[in-house]
């Protein structure tokens, strides 16, 4: 029996396959072209000029980054009803958002400011647009706003 296809809501096709990529893409330009701004958004007090070191790891995350967009903008978009595909990015990407949140509260925490209200502008809108993002993900992926044929883990 074929199942009626359903399409991705709009609001999740809209996030995944533009707003999420212009975020990497600020990612890629910051890591690459503007590394003393990017880690000045990590710490109060960064190395200037960046090290060898700091540079080399910057133009990895800049790679990684980049390669997300293609993924973002034209995957999702070439299988707009394959739940699986979908599903399978933004889980990997939920990795991602789990591992920066992550590493951003071990460094707050080594710098003895795990409590928000130390927190400066530059750290909290990063930490909100990572687990906001993270959050919408995982809404994504159990399945809410998506019918009962997605959350029964069903092709759309």
């Amino acid at each position: 029996m074929h199942m009626v296809s359903q399409p991705i809501p709009p609001f999740y096709r809209t996030f995944f396959t533009t707003l999420d990529p212009l975020i990497a893409s600020t990612g890629f330009i910051s890591a690459l072209f503007f590394p003393e701004f990017l880690l000045a958004t990590y710490s109060p007090s960064p190395t200037s000029p960046p090290t060898t070191e700091t540079t080399q790891l910057l133009g990895i995350l800049a790679g990684f980054y980049l390669s997300v967009v293609p993924l973002q903008v034209f995957l999702l978009r070439a299988r707009p009803q394959d739940l699986t595909v979908w599903r399978a990015l933004q889980f990997s990407l939920l990795i991602t958002d789990v591992a920066i949140c992550g590493a951003m509260a071990r460094a707050l925490s080594a710098q003895g400011r795990l409590d928000p209200s130390s927190w400066r502008l530059k750290e909290s809108g990063s930490i909100l647009i990572t687990a906001g993002v993270g959050l919408l993900r995982v809404a994504f992926l159990l399945g809410l706003g998506l019918g009962r044929q997605a959350r029964n883990g069903k092709e759309l």
